[in-house]
């Protein structure tokens, strides 16, 4: 899974949208079968909780998402949810992930002290506060969802702690060379490491080797997996830190290929980079004799990043043309690229599938794919696309509505095959588009259209809201002047 790589970033979806060459994704490509109309949610610790938990964002304890380890609620899954991993692990399959967590977690405190502050130099100073024992495993961490192995950081390479976590433990080596990192730039051994907000970590942290490190992850999985449990299938979360800002691409990839300053900006190096892992990864199946029989998939956590702050003056575009970009509503902030490969299970190569997906889907895609039962009750809000997949004309059954919402739902948006309408909190004004004539949402169609089918789009986005599962609950919402209030749920 990458981070912030738009449907413009890669290939297989626009023309000349990218200025980046991929090679080794444009083989997943060939190799596979690609989806144009694939969804997340706009921001990442939301979507990474629909992705493993098969439901939509609000099911989870924040409407949001989790987006580090804190004291109160723990990590994003309610009580006797049950993930994507734990549902693999209970039926034999060896799970791991590595990289992005951004799932929360409970912070470990001395005296099992029950704290309910969210200050921000405690959570600055994760590492070397006096409340926190560190001692003691994270609560609710990878292992507590299914996990067997891990080796993750809370929040990718963009906030604190500046360190790993394996198997949900900080080792004696991290706590022993613990710094507070200032925001700026600093040299390092595979180039500029960076730091966007300041906080603690280790002295030795490089943000420009994050993804080699996960692809020696992986590799290292793969391996000790082959020997130990050569009958036993493995399941990989590999969730990478680009093209999540702050963009630090390493002077020199893993085979000593040129990436920083290959392109204008550090944005482009780090997709750069990002297609040479993917390359690493496969060549590892490859060594190991595996590749054939795993399932490989290529998507992102959510749409890209905006021209107008990172590619000023060329003609990259995260988005093609799509309007929005992460953490809009607008098709550019959710649609995501999404490649399958599996050589050995009856994918197709070179075709792609244009049906509406979305990350939730994942769940009982992959259950039916290897042959695992859902237990009921769990991935609500997911549709397998198994069929579907494996045969471009098995459409029954497949997803026809989609709901989008922003993080403190300033607006949120219901999409019934080729019509979306978006509402905005804000003032209650509504927004019409008809995607298969108007990709880029340009015509907004509101004020011409027919009020039954409003009304009945309207009624769709009631029906599936955050309201829906909570109605006593309020959410927050962000006015244009900037000021956050709570709604209730009667509009």
């Amino acid at each position: 899974m990458a981070d912030d790589v738009g449907t413009g970033d890669v290939p297989g979806y626009w023309e000349d949208t990218s200025v980046v060459s991929m090679p080794n994704l444009e083989a997943v490509i060939q190799e596979g079968t690609t989806f144009t109309d694939a969804h997340s949610t706009p921001l990442c610790a939301a979507s990474r909780y629909v992705f493993l938990s098969g439901n939509y964002q609000y099911r989870g304890e924040l409407l949001g998402g989790s987006w580090t380890m804190n004291y109160q609620h723990g990590n994003q899954f309610r009580k006797g949810q049950q993930s994507l991993a734990q549902i693999f692990r209970d039926n034999g399959w060896h799970t791991s992930i590595f990289g992005k967590w951004h799932v929360g977690g409970l912070i470990p405190t001395v005296d099992d002290e029950e704290l309910r502050t969210t200050d921000v130099e405690m959570l600055e100073r994760m590492l070397s506060h006096p409340y926190h024992n560190w001692d003691r495993p994270v609560g609710q961490g990878p292992e507590d969802i299914g996990f067997e192995e891990s080796y993750i950081t809370s929040g990718g390479i963009q906030a604190p702690p500046y360190a790993f976590l394996r198997n949900n433990v900080f080792s004696e080596d991290v706590l022993s060379k613990i710094k507070f990192w200032m925001e700026g730039s600093y040299p390092a051994p595979f180039g500029t490491s960076m730091i966007e907000k300041q906080g603690d970590g280790v002295n030795d942290w490089d943000s420009t080797a994050y993804n080699m490190i996960l692809v020696n992850e992986t590799e290292a999985f793969i391996k000790n997996h082959l020997q130990t449990r050569p009958e036993d299938p493995f399941l990989t979360y590999v969730a990478l830190g680009g093209v999540h800002t702050p963009h630090s691409p390493p002077d020199k990839y893993m085979n000593e290929s040129p990436i920083a300053g290959e392109h204008a900006n550090g944005h482009l190096d780090v997709l750069l980079e990002m297609d040479y892992v993917v390359g690493s990864l496969i060549q590892i199946l490859k060594d190991n004799d595996v590749d054939k029989d795993t399932i490989i998939i290529f998507t992102s956590d959510n749409g890209g990043l905006t021209k107008r702050v990172f590619n000023k003056g060329n003609k990259h575009y995260s988005s093609g043309p799509l309007r929005g970009f992460k953490s809009s509503v607008y098709e550019g902030g959710h649609r995501i690229p999404l490649t399958i490969r599996w050589d050995n299970g009856n994918i197709p190569k070179g075709e792609t599938r244009s049906n509406l997906v979305g990350l939730n889907d994942f769940y009982k895609t992959l259950c039916d794919l290897v042959g695992i039962d859902v237990p009921f009750g769990q991935a609500m809000d997911s549709i397998s696309f198994a069929d579907y997949l494996k045969d471009a004309s098995a459409t029954t059954g497949l997803r026809q509505e989609i709901g989008t919402w922003s993080k403190v739902l300033r607006k949120e948006s219901i999409r019934v095959n080729n019509m979306k309408l978006i509402q905005s909190w804000q003032d209650g004004s509504l927004e019409l588009y008809d995607l298969e004539k108007d990709i880029s949402e340009s015509n907004n169609l509101i004020s011409t259209a027919n009020q039954t089918d409003v009304d009945s789009l309207f009624n769709r986005l009631k029906a599936i809201s955050p309201c829906y599962d909570h109605p006593k609950k309020k959410f927050r919402v962000k006015f244009s002047s900037g000021q956050i209030f709570k709604k209730g749920c009667g509009w």
